[in-house]
């Protein structure tokens, strides 16, 4: 005779090592394809001259290309965002994942411009589905345990496609010429799309509304009445989402800035060679990258995000000062560099909590819609702000403005906590 007590616990070993199974699934497949979102974005870059040979145009209109991606994604995200909390968040990331890789191939088999530029077009529309999805499913499916670690691991596989996607297009550029290279990298993306209709299983979640509302324990004609509330764009214009939309433009105008501008900020300001300016930068990047698998854990272990963000800010904006007062050493300059870097990676998971924890119930998909559109109108501002300061020959404000962007988005940040009446 089995034993009932033994019977349960092993019941309940099974449920755990399954919830384990989908978690991961879950975590790998939104990953995964936030990789590519993020890939697909900058496979152009690296190809503009032989581009710029093929279809006899300008940088310019080359430049316009990612203009046309950029501006649509920022323009499409919110509407999605509503859709992705009003209908099936995977069927609306698949979709996305399936408009991006679709242009990318197509992008390698056109021979004109204007298709090319209609690409991009598309390419925009698919990529402003992740933000409002993927956080609507994570949010929906993962445990409030390890949540933090999960919106880690989407950001960091983000930073990572961002970081090998020009090696990449590169080494298959030389080896078999730009056509094909895109043609394999779109494939890519339907690859990890048909593992999403394979395992997608676990993706699959109520709609935002119904997810929220069953978890604070809603039925009845009161959920309904929340659930039509939570489909009122109001909501978008309230103080604490206003705040937190500021944050991001000024987060992004820092981050952003920075990418742009340190490599000849350092050479100006240090003397440095390119190739020691470019290495400093990659430190940068990368020290950002970990900085999101570290913030991840401390997130995790944490409810106070608030001090998380007060400390990651503070010490990024102080090493940023050291670096534009440009009397130390070369290595003292690495050093502050990487660890501003570190900083700004650490806090991105807290960022994202405290904006989920911002979000009324139903309403996930469309306020990170709304609120991470503010990283497209910081990524318009930042380059045409730091390359004023370049013109006007005030190299160390390269280093203070975003010293300044970080202490700005931080005090947005801290206001939009305090007008939430809601607690993580």
């Amino acid at each position: 005779m089995i034993d009932e007590t033994e019977t349960g616990m092993t019941v309940a070993a099974a449920d755990r090592k399954h919830g384990l199974s989908d978690r991961t699934k879950i975590i790998g497949l939104v990953s995964s394809g936030h990789f590519f979102a993020h890939f697909y974005v900058i496979v152009l870059p690296p190809l503009f001259p032989l581009l710029q040979s093929e279809f006899g145009v300008s940088y310019s209109a080359l430049g316009l290309l990612l203009t046309v991606s950029s501006v649509t994604t920022g323009l499409v995200q919110v509407p999605v965002g509503f859709l992705v909390d009003r209908f099936s968040a995977r069927r609306l990331l698949m979709i996305g994942l399936g408009l991006m890789s679709g242009a990318i191939v197509l992008s390698g088999l056109t021979s004109s411009y204007y298709t090319l530029l209609a690409m991009m077009l598309i390419l925009g529309a698919g990529n402003s589905v992740f933000h409002p999805a993927d956080y609507a499913i994570l949010s929906a499916r993962i445990d409030n345990a390890v949540i933090g670690r999960a919106f880690s691991f989407h950001t960091f596989s983000g930073h990572l496609g961002w970081a090998i996607a020009p090696t990449i297009m590169i080494t298959l550029t030389a080896l078999w010429g730009w056509r094909p290279a895109l043609v394999i990298v779109g494939f890519g993306g339907f690859f990890v799309l048909g593992a999403m209709l394979l395992f997608g299983r676990v993706l699959e979640e109520r709609t935002s509304v119904e997810a929220d509302l069953a978890a604070q324990g809603e039925d009845g004609r009161d959920a309904k009445a929340k659930t039509t509330g939570s489909l009122d764009p109001r909501v978008l214009f309230t103080k604490p989402m206003l705040l937190l939309f500021s944050y991001m433009i000024m987060a992004s105008i820092a981050g952003i800035g920075l990418n742009s501008f340190t490599v000849v900020a350092l050479v100006d300001l240090y003397a440095t060679s390119l190739d020691s300016a470019s290495v400093v930068l990659t430190v940068f990047l990368s020290c950002s990258a970990f900085g999101v698998l570290l913030g991840g854990i401390i997130a995790d272990r944490t409810k106070r995000h608030d001090l998380v963000l007060i400390v990651g800010f503070c010490i990024s904006a102080g090493a940023l000062l050291f670096v534009g007062s440009s009397f130390l050493p070369l290595l003292a300059v690495t050093l502050s560099i990487a660890l501003a870097g570190l900083m700004q990676g650490a806090i991105r998971p807290s960022r994202d909590i405290m904006v989920r924890s911002a979000a009324p119930p139903g309403s996930v998909g469309k306020v990170f819609g709304f609120v991470t559109s503010g990283m497209n109108v910081g990524g318009a501002i930042a380059p045409l702000l730091f390359g004023w300061i370049m013109d006007q020959g005030q190299t160390p404000w390269i280093f203070y403005s975003a010293a300044v962007a970080m202490m700005l988005a931080l005090a947005a940040a801290l206001l939009a906590r305090s007008r939430t009446a809601s607690t993580y």
